[in-house]
């Protein structure tokens, strides 16, 4: 089982996981151009697509009875919709659903564990 979770986590860049998930969730005076909201929604939706069969394999091994199980379930199954609605028609909305996005894959990145097998390596 060790194994396989070693193959996952070389498999997933967590350096571009980690910077795409900064950038979206950076504070800034002055909202980003449009093109730069696109080129970061595609990034954490392209993270979020390989995150999600982690995270949704550690979630499944938790005791399905759990509030914890529950709760993680529950938002990953939200994810593929939220995925799915795009930037919308502004600026402001594509501001916000990219910095959504960058929440979502901060909390992937978490679940999934591959963020604490990283910094035990590095230790």
């Amino acid at each position: 089982m060790e194994k396989q979770s070693l193959r996952v986590s070389d498999s997933v860049d967590l350096d571009a996981i980690k910077t795409a998930i900064s950038r979206a969730l950076a504070e800034q005076s002055v909202l980003p151009p449009y093109d730069e909201l696109c080129e970061m929604h595609r990034a954490l939706v392209g993270h979020i697509e390989v995150l999600m069969p982690v995270a949704a394999k550690q979630i499944d091994g938790m005791w399905h009875g759990s509030v914890e199980w529950y709760q993680r379930r529950s938002k990953l199954d939200t994810i593929p919709h939220e995925v799915t609605q795009g930037l919308g028609a502004g600026l402001q909305s594509a501001a916000w659903r990219v910095k959504t996005l960058g929440y979502t894959c901060r909390w992937l990145l978490e679940v999934s564990g591959l963020s604490n097998s990283a910094g035990a390596e590095g230790a």
